[in-house]
C-alpha cells in the first residue's frame, strides 16, 4: 500500500512543471532548531494577534517592533542554535506556553496582563531552548520582550496634565509660525474657525514611551559604548515623540478651523485612524537617524582609497 501511494505521488510531482518546483521552496527538516524557530515565531505571531485584535494601530505596530527587535537581537545566535532544554524547563516551558495561550483567548480589550504576556512566552521559550544555566543567550532578546510591559508602566507613571499642557503650548508655536491667529487657552488650541482640546489620549503620551522603549531596544540590537550617548538617547526620544505629536495636534487644529471638524473624514484620519501612524512613522525615523549618527560617531575612520593616510 504505501509502495502504491509512493509511486503515485511520485508520479504527480513528475507532471508538475520543474520551474514550478524550483519555485517552491523546500520544506525544511524537522530537526530540534527547526522545531524550536518554528514555536518562536507561533508565539510570536499569536502575541501580535492578539494585540491586534485587542488594542488600537499603535498598540500593534509598537508589539510588532518588538517582536522584529527580539529576532535582531537573536539574528547572530540562529546559526548555531542547538536546543538542550533541561527534562523539568521543557516541562515548565510547555505548561507556560499552554496557560500565555489560554489566558490570550481571555483579553478583548484593554488588560494590563496582555504586555506580560511577550516576555512570559520569551522565557517559556528560553526553557524550551537551553538549560537554566545557559539562559544568558536570551538576555538581550527577554530584554527587549520587556519593552511591552514597560511601555504599559510608562503610560500609567508619566503625568498627563503637564504633558497635555505642553502639548497644546508647542502645537499653537507650530500654527503661529504659519502667521495664523492661534490662541492656546490651557488644553485648547483654537483657530478663528474652530479648534481642538488636547485630553490625555491625544496628548503623545503613548507615543512618547513607545518611542523610548524603541531607544531601549536600539541600544540593545545595536549598542553603542560611550554611556554620554546611551543618556542622550534615552533624553532625546521622548522629546521625538512629544515634538512628533504636537505637529499632529496642530494638523488637527488646522482641519477644525478650516471647517473639517470631528466627523469629517480628514480629522478623523489624523485623529484615531490609519494617519495617525504616519507621526509615529516619522518619529521613529528621526529617532533612527539621530541614533545611526551616534553610532557612527564610534565608528574608525573609512581608510583612504590609496591605502595611507593622507598628509595636511
Amino acid at each position: 500500500m504505501n509502495h502504491l501511494v509512493h509511486r503515485l505521488s511520485s508520479g504527480l510531482l513528475q507532471r508538475i512543471p520543474q520551474a514550478w518546483r524550483d519555485a517552491v521552496p523546500a520544506i525544511p527538516p524537522a530537526t530540534p532548531r527547526n522545531l524550536w524557530l518554528a514555536l518562536a515565531a507561533a508565539v510570536a505571531i499569536q502575541n501580535i494577534a492578539v494585540f491586534q485584535s485587542s488594542q488600537t494601530e499603535h498598540t500593534t505596530v509598537f508589539a510588532l517592533l518588538v517582536w522584529g527587535g527580539a529576532v535582531i537581537c537573536m539574528e547572530d545566535q540562529f546559526e548555531d542554535l542547538r536546543p538542550q532544554p533541561s527534562g523539568p524547563g521543557l516541562v515548565v516551558g510547555s505548561l507556560l506556553l499552554l496557560w500565555v495561550l489560554t489566558r490570550s483567548a481571555l483579553i478583548l480589550h484593554w488588560d494590563g496582563l496582555l504586555f506580560a504576556l511577550a516576555p512570559i512566552g520569551g522565557l517559556a521559550l528560553g526553557l524550551m531552548g537551553e538549560k537554566p544555566g545557559g539562559l544568558g543567550r536570551f538576555r538581550d532578546p527577554f530584554l527587549c520582550l520587556m519593552s511591552l510591559p514597560a511601555f504599559a508602566l510608562l503610560m500609567r507613571a508619566l503625568p498627563e496634565a503637564p504633558i497635555s499642557l505642553v502639548t497644546a503650548r508647542l502645537s499653537g508655536v507650530w500654527l503661529s509660525v504659519l502667521g495664523l491667529d492661534v490662541v492656546v487657552n490651557a488644553r485648547n488650541v483654537l483657530l478663528p474657525g474652530g479648534g481642538v482640546q488636547v485630553l490625555g489620549p491625544c496628548n503623545g503620551l503613548d507615543m512618547m514611551a513607545q518611542i523610548l522603549c524603541v531607544g531601549v531596544i536600539f541600544l540593545l540590537a545595536f549598542p553603542i559604548r560611550s554611556w554620554t550617548s546611551r543618556c542622550l538617547v534615552l533624553l532625546i526620544a521622548p522629546l521625538i515623540g512629544l515634538i512628533c505629536n504636537t505637529f499632529r495636534i496642530a494638523l488637527l487644529a488646522l482641519c477644525a478651523g478650516y471647517g473639517h471638524s470631528k466627523g469629517s473624514w480628514l480629522f478623523d484620519f489624523f485623529h484615531e485612524s490609519t494617519g495617525s501612524l504616519v507621526f509615529s512613522g516619522v518619529a521613529v525615523l528621526l529617532f533612527g537617524m539621530a541614533y545611526m549618527r551616534l553610532l557612527e560617531r564610534e565608528l574608525p575612520p573609512l581608510p583612504s582609497p590609496t591605502g595611507r593616510e593622507e598628509r595636511p
